[in-house]
């Protein structure tokens, strides 16, 4: 599904100005069909005279309202994107990035383009065999990210965001921006005994337990992997979207809390979620209630779905009194 809310689609001209100013006055662009997918980003397939394909993203304009954690995404991704050279993950190289808004008054990056189907839309045609080979992968490739870790040995979002000395300290900073954009949303009221900030400030010792920051991808679903064949056999070929990395506790990637993945990929990640017994069950317990109010914030910020936003905050409470019973 493309979302619109966020998008706002530039000129064929102005594309091609984009395109030169990274790389070179004589480049010439042959087509820019826009890509479909996606919240944030306008984003197109553009052809180039040399035969090359490049990928165009382009971040929302400054009137489109954003949520705290939604800002600045493009350059975080640049961040991470140089973190990842070298590494054995697949990913898009980036190939210009331009925040100066000379052009445009919006940031934008090129990286290359990548084949691939996306797995959430195309895995109605693999067999269960071919998925379970998939989500293996996955869970391979989520164990690698999962284990880089931070050499500035800084907790958080990547600059401009603020870094943190310890994870309890972003938390903080974390949920003080979801308290803020909850302050718009009349029909999402948290209770006074459920202040998040009070929670984290509560639970700060079990969250620094966590000692040292390691990547964390942020949306590492089948709507951000693509797929192809190789050998006759499907294989990721692609992760996309790194910009909403961060790092921190891998436990704080909401795929392993949020959704159901197939056994096969907790055999290759080589370890679950902890169980209600654990003292990190806590840490989760909190990541889960915010995730959920994150995505009922989403909901209603940028598509007006209140019965959808609503369901999704009470997931959260229903999280957030069972973690008030464990403090």
């Amino acid at each position: 599904m493309a979302h619109k809310i966020l998008k706002a689609p530039i000129s064929h001209k102005t594309i091609g100005l984009l395109i030169r100013q990274g790389f070179g006055s004589g480049v010439k662009v042959i087509s820019a069909k826009p890509i479909r997918g996606g919240l944030f980003n306008t984003s197109y397939k553009v052809e180039l005279a040399d035969k090359r394909v490049v990928v165009l993203r382009i971040a929302p304009p400054k009137d489109k309202k954003l949520m705290g954690v939604e800002k600045q995404l493009l350059k975080r991704e640049v961040h991470i994107n140089q973190c990842l050279k070298g590494k054995d993950i697949p990913v898009p190289k980036l190939l210009f990035s331009d925040f100066s808004r000379k052009i445009i008054d919006r940031d934008y990056i090129i990286s290359e383009f990548m084949e691939g189907h996306t797995a959430f839309y195309h895995q109605k045609y693999l067999t269960k065999q071919e998925m379970e080979s998939i989500y293996q992968e996955l869970g391979k490739y989520a164990r690698q990210i999962h284990s880089l870790e931070n050499k500035g040995k800084w907790f958080g979002y990547p600059p401009p965001f603020t870094r943190h000395k310890k994870w309890s300290d972003f938390i903080a900073q974390y949920v003080r921006s979801l308290e803020e954009d909850l302050k718009g949303q009349p029909y999402l009221r948290l209770p006074r005994e459920y202040s998040l900030s009070t929670i984290a400030k509560n639970i700060a010792p079990q969250l620094d337990k966590l000692k040292t920051p390691k990547l964390i991808h942020g949306d590492l679903w089948l709507r951000n992997i693509l797929i192809q064949k190789q050998q006759g056999q499907y294989k990721i070929s692609t992760i996309l979207d790194w910009d909403r990395s961060l790092w921190g506790d891998p436990y704080f990637e909401w795929i392993l809390y949020g959704t159901d993945p197939n056994p096969s990929f907790w055999k290759a990640y080589g370890k679950t979620m902890p169980v209600t017994t654990d003292l990190a069950y806590v840490r989760v317990l909190l990541y889960k209630s915010c995730g959920a109010i994150q995505a009922a914030l989403e909901d209603s910020i940028h598509f007006g779905l209140k019965k959808k936003a609503l369901t999704m905050f009470g997931y959260a409470l229903k999280d957030l009194k069972e973690l008030s019973t464990k403090l």
